[in-house]
C-alpha cells in the first residue's frame, strides 16, 4: 500500500511553524498497521500548487493524507482545491453546519459567514465530524486512491488520526495480522553505534522490523513484531526486546513512554531518597525536566541555579579561594558545588554542572562545549569532564541528559 502525505500552509515553508503532526501520524501508522509513508510534501497556500499536488499523489497512491487549510480564513484553500481537483462543486454539509452552530452556541460566540465556510465540502465526499474543533474531516475517493482531509491544528489532527484515519487505513489494508511495537531509548550512544549493536538481532529476526530515530540527545530503537494473533506478536516482541536490551546494556534507559527524568525519579522514589541540584551552564534545565514529571516532589528537593561566581559561593558553598585558583569551569568547582549543596540540604544525592555552553568563553584547556558534571552521594563524590559539540542549546541539552544519566547509572535505574 502506497501512502503519502501533503501538508499545506505558507507558515510551514517560511519557518514560522514547524510540522509536529507528521511524526505523530507516521508513528501511529507504523504501530497499528505496520505501514510507512512513502513520500511527504509541503505545499504553500496557492491553489495551483495544491491542486497539482493532489492530482499527482492521487494518481500514484492508495492513500493520501492531506492536512491544513480547512480553517475559516481566506488563505484556507484546501476544500476548494480538493473540489476542483476532483471536478466536483463545493456544497454545504448540513451535519457539518449543525456541528458548527452548536459549537459556537455552546461557547457564546457569533457564527460568522467565514466560519460557515468550514461546512463546505466537495460534493460526494464523506463527512466526519470533528469532536475537537470546528472544521470537519472529509474523505474523497478518486479511482483507486482514498484521500483523507484533516485540519492541521495539532489537537484536532491527533484526535482524528487516532480515532478515524489510522483505523480506516488498517481496514483498507485488510490484514488479520497483529502488530506490536516497542521503543527502546538510549542516551550516550550514537545512532551508528546503536545500529551496529543490534545488527546481529536484525539478521536473527528477519520478520521483525528494526527502525532508528534520532531524538537528540537520545537515540531510539523501534521494534515492530508481527504475529497471527496478539499472544504470538507479544511473545516475539518481548523476546527481541530482552535480547536488544542485553546488547545495549546500560546505554538503554527506558522503553516506550518512559523518560530519562522519569526513570531517575522512579529510582529515587524506590530508595526513598531525594535529589538536589547545583546548576550553572544548564541554567535550570535539569530542574525543569524533573519537575515536568508528575509526582516529582516525592524525590526532587530543589535546585540552585548558580550562574555567577558569587552565587556559587553564596548558594552552593564553593570557597572563593577555590574559584580564584581553579576558575568556575573546573573539576574542582563541580565537586565543590555538589559537596556544598549536599551539606546545605542533607539530601542523599546532588548533581552539579558547570561549563562553557557558548558561543563565547572557553580557553585552550576548556574550550566551548566543555562541561564538568559532579555527582555527590552515599559513595562520595565523582566528577566527569565532557566536551559537547553544537550550538548553545545543544550543549545544554546534552549536558542535562548526561548528568541525569550519570545519576541513573549510580542508582541502578535501568528499568526492567
Amino acid at each position: 500500500m502506497r501512502i503519502e502525505t501533503i501538508c499545506t500552509g505558507d507558515e510551514l515553508l517560511t519557518g514560522l511553524t514547524s510540522d509536529t503532526n507528521s511524526r505523530f501520524f507516521q508513528e501511529a501508522l507504523l504501530e497499528r498497521t505496520g505501514l510507512t509513508v512513502r513520500r511527504s510534501a509541503v505545499v504553500g497556500d496557492r491553489k495551483d500548487d495544491i491542486i497539482s499536488a493532489l492530482d499527482e499523489a492521487a494518481g500514484r497512491c492508495d492513500v493520501v493524507l492531506v492536512s491544513g487549510g480547512l480553517g475559516p480564513t481566506s488563505d484556507d484553500l484546501t476544500a476548494e482545491c480538493a473540489a476542483t481537483a476532483a471536478g466536483a462543486p463545493l456544497v454545504e454539509s448540513a451535519e457539518a453546519l449543525r456541528h458548527l452552530e452548536q459549537r459556537f452556541k455552546d461557547r457564546g460566540i457569533v457564527l460568522t459567514d467565514n466560519n460557515r465556510r468550514q461546512a463546505l465540502v466537495p460534493q460526494g465526499a464523506e463527512v466526519v465530524l470533528n469532536a475537537e474543533g470546528s472544521a470537519p474531516m472529509f474523505i474523497q475517493t478518486r479511482k483507486a486512491c482514498v484521500l483523507f482531509f484533516v485540519p492541521g491544528v495539532p489537537r484536532e489532527y491527533r484526535h482524528l488520526m487516532s480515532e478515524q484515519v489510522v483505523p480506516r487505513i488498517a481496514a483498507l489494508r485488510g490484514s488479520t495480522e497483529v502488530r506490536k511495537l516497542a521503543l527502546l531509548k538510549t542516551v550516550g550512544l550514537p545512532e551508528s553505534h546503536l545500529d551496529a549493536r543490534v545488527k546481529p538481532l536484525s539478521q536473527k529476526y528477519p520478520d521483525v522490523v528494526f527502525g532508528f530515530r534520532t531524538h537528540p540527545p537520545e537515540n531510539h530503537l523501534k521494534l515492530l513484531a508481527t504475529g497471527s494473533n496478539e499472544a504470538e506478536a507479544s511473545a516475539l516482541l518481548e523476546q527481541v526486546v530482552a535480547e536488544a536490551r542485553t546488547l545495549l546494556g546500560p546505554s538503554c534507559f527506558g522503553r516506550d513512554a518512559q523518560t530519562l527524568p522519569g526513570v531517575v525519579l522512579s529510582a529515587l522514589k524506590q530508595r526513598k531518597q531525594y535529589l538536589a541540584l547545583a546548576e550553572s551552564c544548564t541554567g535550570g534545565m535539569m530542574a525543569q525536566q524533573l519537575t515536568a514529571e508528575p509526582g516529582a516532589s516525592d524525590a526532587f528537593y530543589g535546585g540552585a541555579c548558580t550562574y555567577l561566581e558569587d552565587a556559587k559561593t553564596q548558594w552552593a558553598g564553593v570557597p572563593e579561594g577555590l574559584l580564584a585558583q581553579y576558575g568556575a569551569v573546573s573539576s574542582e568547582t563541580a565537586e565543590a558545588m555538589a559537596k556544598g549543596v549536599l551539606a546545605r540540604t542533607g539530601v542523599q544525592w546532588v548533581v552539579s554542572t558547570t561549563g562553557w555552553a557558548g558561543p563565547s568563553g572557553g580557553d585552550a584547556q576548556n574550550p566551548v562545549g566543555t562541561v564538568y558534571l559532579g555527582l555527590a552521594g552515599p559513595f562520595g563524590v565523582q566528577v566527569e569532564k565532557h566536551r559537547f559539540h553544537g550550538d548553545r542549546e545543544r550543549v545544554r541539552a546534552f549536558a542535562t541528559a548526561t548528568a541525569l544519566d550519570l545519576l541513573r547509572k549510580a542508582l541502578g535505574g535501568t528499568p526492567s
